[in-house]
């Protein structure tokens, strides 16, 4: 935002601004002058959805993709009440700190397990695979908690959200009709993204569009059918415990390469300011995947040994991604920009309903 004169060539130049939306231009302004109150209460960086049109055009070269972006990161930090994701976006060490730390406090765990909940001596610890079916029973209140508390924590941030853009900006008075009258504007953007298709990227819409589906049939498969999912049964090829599995992570490897394609290519000028940490989920969601289909096609394969070491592998993966990086790092954003827009259509709606109710009084 240093060069930025606030001439709105990237305003202008943007399919998603609305009458009741402006942007990028007002949020960078609300940021150069410390305008801290407006900013926490705004929507509209949400609203992007990074396509990158106002960088292209932008004739100072101030980048205001990557302001939407770093605005985006602080409205992050501003919904945890913890304080943590604070820590995580602004400094890398705290970032790689906290993933370090769960990982090792899962293969503590592991060790834990293996050599003294199952007595298993250490000279065998390495060589002797248990039956997976002996730690179904605990893998299951552990994956439970690993998934749940995440979510817990998006709630209770999402509850902030509200808090902070609908409750505390003098819109505490809008009715619950209108909220459940504007519901499905949730559902729809949760599950159609489309306001990504109005960038010129067609390919980039699929490839999130395909990765949240993937990444929501695992997690529902999960949480709702982890005692049927998580088995040692054989079931032949067209059994949907097989099939769904399969799905799933296909659609997460398709979309998750795409994102990786696109970083290490560098296809558009303003991805070559890709940081490390805008990397690390997507490769996690990718080795999450991946150790997950290995852990399967091991254990139908007869290899016991390593279809042990490949499931705790993918545990040490998947932990650090869903406590980490779900809860506090920028990927959050796959919850809070369906959100922002389903806030942004009951704003909208309330106003035009006072105005509605207005024009009625001055016709009486």
């Amino acid at each position: 935002t240093t060069g930025c004169y606030q001439c709105g060539s990237c305003t202008i130049s943007c399919e998603l601004v609305t009458d009741f939306a402006s942007f990028p231009r007002r949020s960078i302004r609300y940021a150069l002058l410390g305008l801290r109150g407006p900013l926490v209460g705004s929507l509209e960086p949400w609203i992007c959805h990074d396509c990158g049109d106002c960088s292209i055009v932008c004739p100072c070269q101030a980048d205001p993709r990557i302001s939407m972006m770093t605005l985006r990161r602080f409205l992050t930090a501003q919904y945890d009440w913890t304080g943590i994701a604070s820590k995580l976006l602004e400094s890398r060490a705290w970032y790689l700190g906290s993933l370090s730390f769960v990982v090792a406090l899962v293969l503590g765990l592991i060790l834990f397990y293996h050599l003294y909940w199952a007595g298993l001596p250490f000279s065998d610890f390495v060589v002797t695979p248990l039956p997976l079916e002996h730690m179904f029973p605990i893998m299951s209140y552990y994956t439970l908690t690993v998934m749940l508390l995440p979510l817990f924590l998006l709630v209770t941030h999402a509850f902030r959200m509200w808090w902070l853009t609908m409750h505390r900006r003098g819109r505490a008075d809008i009715p619950l009709s209108t909220y459940v009258a504007e519901a499905w504007t949730y559902v729809y953007h949760s599950v159609t993204h489309s306001l990504m298709r109005k960038c010129p990227d067609r390919g980039r819409w699929l490839g999130h569009w395909v990765l949240a589906l993937g990444t929501v049939m695992m997690l529902t498969i999960k949480v709702f059918g982890l005692t049927w999912f998580q088995t040692d049964a054989v079931y032949p090829l067209y059994h949907p415990q097989r099939w769904l599995g399969y799905l799933a992570t296909a659609f997460i490897v398709y979309g998750i390469g795409g994102i990786l394609a696109g970083r290490v290519r560098a296809e558009k000028e303003f991805y070559k300011e890709t940081r490390l940490e805008d990397l690390v989920f997507p490769i996690l969601l990718l080795l999450t995947a991946l150790s997950g289909i290995a852990v399967h096609i091991f254990r139908y394969a007869g290899f016991a040994l390593t279809s042990h070491f490949a499931y705790a592998l993918h545990i040490v993966v998947a932990t650090p991604m869903l406590v980490v990086e779900m809860s506090f790092g920028k990927w959050s954003h796959m919850v809070y920009r369906p959100l922002a827009l389903y806030f942004q259509a009951v704003k909208e709606r309330a106003r035009q309903q006072v105005s509605a109710e207005e024009a009625l009084r001055h016709a009486a």
